[in-house]
């Protein structure tokens, strides 16, 4: 269960921000199971992939599962990519490739291969419009169909990328030293970045909801909300 009070959410993604403003830790979470590794949002639900029991659990707003499927049949490390409006897609870091789910966790047997440009997939968000493959260094633009659209943009270094998310209007990335950069819609690295090292140890793996960022903590089990205040 969530581990404070929670206000109606926003379905629309977030604008951009500016003033005097800083991300910080709202002190609400909940729980999420072992070995988590990445999150996405439909708009009502949560998406979180289990690296330990190769499936994706599923929360409401409220933190509390829903449902479950089982991924392994396409990948034996998972980690959650993102919604195109419809359906759910997966990313398999052993694989390297995305694979498409209906929203009730069905297969379709869809998917493509980002084995071209990285062999290290770290993440993966799609912005109304394309892909964008988190690989260690850089993140790839690939077409809603999967065709690499010969675009990228270089990722701090600031140690591993652990994942990637869109806002509305610019992209999120988390590293392995719990900062979190924020990059415009051209990929250019806006000067805006936030720590959560006082709450997580390993955040692995972030998602836009409404206004709030969420980060997974992978090391404490939790799903952890950060918001612009």
């Amino acid at each position: 269960m969530i581990n404070a009070n929670l206000s109606a959410f926003s379905v629309g993604k977030a604008v951009g921000r500016s003033g005097a403003k800083s991300w910080r830790y709202s002190g609400t979470s909940f729980s999420i199971g072992n070995n988590s590794q990445g999150a996405a949002w439909d708009g009502t639900n949560f998406y979180v992939a289990s690296g330990q029991f190769r499936t994706v659990v599923k929360y409401n707003a409220s933190g509390v599962e829903v449902g479950s499927f089982g991924v392994s049949s396409q990948d034996l490390t998972p980690h959650s990519g993102d919604f195109d409006g419809t359906h759910y897609w997966l990313v398999g870091k052993q694989t390297d490739a995305l694979y498409k789910y209906t929203a009730a966790g069905a297969y379709t047997g869809t998917s493509f291969s980002v084995a071209s440009q990285t062999t290290s997939v770290k993440g993966a968000a799609f912005d109304g419009t394309n892909w964008w493959v988190l690989g260690s260094t850089s993140a790839y633009k690939y077409t809603a169909a999967g065709v690499y659209a010969g675009t990228s943009f270089s990722i701090a270094n600031e140690g591993f990328p652990y994942g990637i998310t869109w806002d509305g209007s610019s992209f999120w990335v988390i590293f392995s030293n719990k900062k979190v950069h924020q990059y415009d819609a051209s990929g250019n690295y806006t000067g805006q970045n936030f720590s959560t090292a006082s709450e997580v140890t390993v955040g692995w793996g972030i998602v836009s909801e409404g206004s709030n960022l969420w980060v997974v903590g992978n090391s404490n089990n939790k799903l952890l909300k950060y918001v612009f205040s």
